[in-house]
């Protein structure tokens, strides 16, 4: 008859189940908000893009300035920012002529907004040169 009681078999799944997967835990946690953040990020670069892409291609800075916010609340929308995420955008332009569409000159978008599930601030730029021969 085989002795039972001193047997060892099957102790490593049991070490195994008892410490290693509490230890996952913070690694799916993290990885988990690490995704989130990430994809919060393109986002913002998506809209940083966008928006100054929308001022460049404008006839003037007034109409630019108006194209540009129409595109990213419509772009904002349509990638599933809530509308309290939507609220909180801020945008800034910067020019490094005046006026903005001026020939030769680069148009600086900043933008940012604060994710509603993180209450992180996420920021983005993006820049466009205007043609030469505008």
């Amino acid at each position: 008859m085989i002795n039972k009681i001193g047997d060892e078999s099957g102790s490593a799944i049991v070490e195994f189940v008892a410490l290693a997967i509490p230890l996952f835990i913070p690694i799916f946690i993290y990885l988990n908000s690490f995704a989130s953040v990430s994809g919060n990020e393109a986002v913002i670069r998506v809209l940083a893009r966008e928006g100054v892409r929308a001022y460049v291609a404008s006839d003037n800075d007034y109409a630019g300035r108006a194209v540009s916010g129409q595109a990213i609340s419509l772009i904002a929308k349509n990638l599933g920012l809530s509308t309290k995420e939507i609220d909180s955008l801020v945008v800034n332009y910067e020019c490094s002529r005046l006026p903005c569409l001026s020939a030769n000159s680069r148009i600086k978008l900043t933008i940012s907004y604060t994710d509603e599930q993180s209450h992180r601030r996420i920021e983005a730029s993006a820049q466009e040169n205007v043609s030469p021969w505008k």
